[in-house]
């Protein structure tokens, strides 16, 4: 698809950036949900009357005043972009294919999407999060940072140990702070060095919480902003379930 800037007249607001700033925003979407594949790509997957794709694209547009959208498929890669061409041609997405989504972890899927951008700002989501305009326009997009979750959530499972200065100092399962499965990438050095580790060889079967964990030991310093609003993960039936009933 052609890559194209999308602006607005929008007047800019704290944490936002200016309108002439381009803002990458990878989503991770390769894999089905636990025992889900006969619901198809979770992207497509409706919640009330619309599909989550329709939903997180909805909440890109109302925050960024200028971005471009890398979906990285795996899973029924066909019906998905067969939707995106159909419904969203005026609009900078791009779709890049994991074809080892059965085999490999996300770390994969977040090499071939940084692979697919020049950019140096970038913002990269779990393709499978349910967020608002409200969570993302929390991030601090002059610098690096992640979302953290101020409130137990349970189908978000990876933590992170958090300073004295909100700065992140190791992700792991368990840890006291919650990871809202957001990051946000802001300048040319960290995008680097976070593209060279995706590009080893273990790096495929590793989740991208293990390669954010080698940037944090090269000193790389990442900020945690606690996310004040409501976010969903839907990575099997019951929390589907859940969030279509509106629990």
């Amino acid at each position: 698809m052609k890559t194209k800037c999308v602006t607005s007249t929008r007047r800019n607001i704290k944490g936002q950036p200016c309108k002439t700033e381009l803002i990458s925003v990878i989503l991770l979407c390769d894999s089905p949900g636990y025992r889900m594949k006969s619901y198809g790509p979770l992207p497509l997957i409706n919640i009330a009357s619309h599909k989550l794709i329709d939903m997180q694209i909805k909440a890109i547009q109302q925050t960024l005043l200028n971005f471009e959208i890398i979906l990285c498929v795996g899973f029924d890669s066909d019906k998905i972009v067969k939707y995106i061409r159909s419904k969203y041609s005026n609009l900078p997405i791009r779709i890049v294919e994991n074809q080892l989504f059965n085999s490999s972890n996300n770390c994969e899927s977040a090499r071939l999407a940084l692979n697919n951008t020049l950019n140096n700002k970038v913002l990269i989501c779990d393709g499978n999060l349910l967020f608002t305009n409200k969570t993302l326009s929390l991030i601090n997009y002059a610098q690096t940072c992640v979302l953290t979750e101020t409130n137990p959530c349970e189908n978000l499972e990876v933590g992170i140990n958090v300073d004295a200065n909100d700065e992140a100092q190791y992700f792991c399962f368990g840890a006291h702070s919650i990871w809202s499965e957001i990051i946000f990438l802001h300048n040319e050095d960290i995008i680097e060095v976070l593209r060279r580790n995706l590009a080893s060889q273990d790096s495929k079967n590793k989740f991208l919480f293990e390669a954010i964990n080698e940037l944090i030991k090269t000193k790389h310093k990442i900020k945690c902003i606690k996310n004040k609003y409501p976010i969903n993960r839907i990575n099997n039936i019951k929390t589907y379930h859940a969030i279509k009933g509106g629990k």
